[in-house]
């Protein structure tokens, strides 16, 4: 082997492999860094809906712990039972 064929022989062997793990290495990063930053936006829109969430699930409880609610709901349901009651024939 001689001059010229030698350092094509060491450019093969040793630099461009060298070259190929540290544009692989730094392309793995890259899709790291934006899988990251894709990852906190994401946990910051489902920290948004899960308060939207709660404060929708407080005003809920609030309307079926009220005590007109429950009375209407047990008018209705003494409604149902009376009017269920009359249309049966009796004999």
């Amino acid at each position: 082997m001689d001059g010229p064929e030698f350092v094509l022989v060491i450019l093969f062997l040793f630099v461009l492999p060298i070259v190929i793990i540290g544009t692989v290495a730094s392309h793995r990063k890259a899709m790291a860094e934006l899988q990251l930053k894709l990852g906190n936006a994401e946990t910051a829109q489902v920290t948004t809906e899960l308060t939207a969430i709660k404060s929708r699930l407080e005003v809920l409880e609030a309307i079926v712990t009220d005590k007109k609610y429950q009375l209407s709901a047990e008018i209705d349901s003494l409604n149902k039972t009376v009017a269920s009651t009359q249309s049966i024939p009796r004999q």
